[in-house]
C-alpha cells in the first residue's frame, strides 16, 4: 500500500475507487467497507484509495471532547489498513478551512481535482461539508452531476447493535474490552517502547515495564485488565494496571523475563478483560500481595485460551503492529 502525501503527484491522473471515512478504530464495520471497495476493483480494475480524514474532524467542530485521542493514531490505521490490501491510503488533512467548504466544494476539489475518483464507497451515515450538510443521497447526487458511481455501505451489526468508533470508545470507557473486541474484530491494542519498571521490581520480585504509548492514543477506563503481552517476538500473558498518571505497568509472568532486557523495545498490550477498578496500596506487602492477586486473577481469564492464542487467528492483525516498529514476526 502506497502512503499519499500530494495526491496530484503521487497518484496523478489515475482513476481510483476512493473508499472515504475517518476510520477511526478500523473497526468491522470498516473492513465491510473495504471489501465492498475491493469486490469493485475485482470487477473494474480500478485501485482502491482509503481517504481517511486526519485529523478527526470532531477534534475540530466540537470543544471539549477527547477525540484529540484516537482508538488508532495514524501510524496504527496505515498498518492496519495495509493488511486489508488496499493500494493507497491518503489522511486528508481536516483543517478550519476544509471544515467550511460545502458539500460540493469538498467533492469537487478533493475526489474530483486532487484525486480522480470514478467509484466512491461510503457509510450509510457518512457525512461531510460544512456543518455535516452532506449526506450519501447528497453524494449520489453529485455524483451523477460531476461523473463518478456511488456504492453505500449498510450498517454492520452484531447482536443487533450498530458497530461503530463511537460504540467502541464507549465501551474502552466503561472497561468493556471484551465487548470493545468483538465490535473491533480484535483485541484493543496500546503499543509503544518499553521501559523497565525497577522500583516495582524490587518492591515485588515481579517483571514489569512500563510503555510510553502514543500521546495521541485513547486509553480505557482506569483499572486492571489481564492482557496479552507481546514482546521480543512472544507472546506473554500479563497484568496492565491503567492509572491516573496514564502510565501502564506490566508484571510479565514468564520467568525468564526477569533477566531480558525491553528497554525500549516496541511493546504491544492486547486487552482482554477488565478485572478491577485502579489499584492503591498501602504498603509495599500489600503491593506485593495485591499484584499476585491480580496475576492470579488474570491467569484465570487468559489460561483457558491457551498459548495458541496467535496460532488460531486472534492476532491475525499481528504484523501490523509488528510493521510499527519495523520488526519481523515470527
Amino acid at each position: 500500500m502506497r502512503i499519499v502525501e500530494t495526491p496530484e503527484v503521487d497518484v496523478g491522473a489515475q482513476p481510483v475507487i476512493a473508499a472515504i471515512g475517518t476510520f477511526d478504530g478500523v473497526h468491522l464495520g470498516h473492513m465491510q467497507l473495504f471489501e465492498t471497495a475491493l469486490d469493485i476493483k475485482a470487477a473494474t480494475g480500478l485501485p482502491v484509495m482509503a481517504a481517511g480524514f486526519h485529523p478527526h474532524p470532531k477534534s475540530l467542530v466540537k470543544s471539549g471532547n477527547d477525540y484529540e485521542a484516537l482508538l488508532t493514531p495514524l501510524e496504527e490505521k496505515q498498518a492496519l489498513l495495509e493488511d486489508m490490501g488496499l493500494d493507497y491510503f491518503w489522511a486528508i488533512p481536516f483543517t478550519r478551512e476544509v471544515s467550511q467548504l460545502s458539500p460540493r466544494e469538498f467533492t469537487h476539489i478533493y475526489l474530483r481535482n486532487k484525486i480522480r475518483a470514478e467509484h466512491i464507497v461510503c457509510g450509510f451515515n457518512f457525512a461531510f461539508g460544512y456543518k455535516r450538510q452532506g449526506n450519501p443521497q447528497v453524494l449520489r447526487k453529485l455524483g451523477q452531476e460531476m461523473g463518478f458511481e456511488v456504492s453505500v455501505v449498510p450498517p454492520y451489526t452484531i447482536d443487533g447493535e450498530v458497530v461503530s468508533s463511537t460504540k467502541v470508545r464507549q465501551l474502552l470507557s466503561q472497561g468493556d474490552a471484551e465487548r470493545a473486541a468483538a465490535l473491533l474484530g480484535r483485541p484493543y491494542c496500546i503499543y509503544g517502547p518499553a521501559t523497565k519498571g525497577q522500583d516495582i521490581y524490587m518492591e515485588t520480585g515481579i517483571p514489569a515495564w512500563q510503555v510510553l504509548f502514543p500521546a495521541d492514543k485513547f486509553l480505557p477506563k482506569n483499572g486492571v485488565y489481564a492482557v496479552w503481552a507481546r514482546a521480543s517476538k512472544q507472546l506473554y500473558p500479563a497484568v496492565v494496571s491503567l492509572g491516573t498518571s496514564l502510565e501502564v505497568h506490566i508484571p510479565i509472568f514468564a520467568r525468564d523475563l526477569q533477566t531480558v532486557s525491553l528497554q525500549g523495545e516496541g511493546m504491544q498490550l492486547f486487552f482482554m478483560k477488565h478485572i478491577k477498578g485502579e489499584r492503591r496500596f498501602e504498603s509495599r506487602v500489600h503491593r506485593e500481595k495485591q499484584m499476585k492477586t491480580d496475576l492470579e486473577a488474570a491467569l484465570a481469564v487468559l489460561k483457558p485460551h491457551g498459548t495458541d492464542y496467535h496460532d488460531r487467528g486472534l492476532f491475525t492483525p499481528i504484523g501490523a503492529y509488528d510493521r510499527i516498529f519495523s520488526a519481523d514476526i515470527p
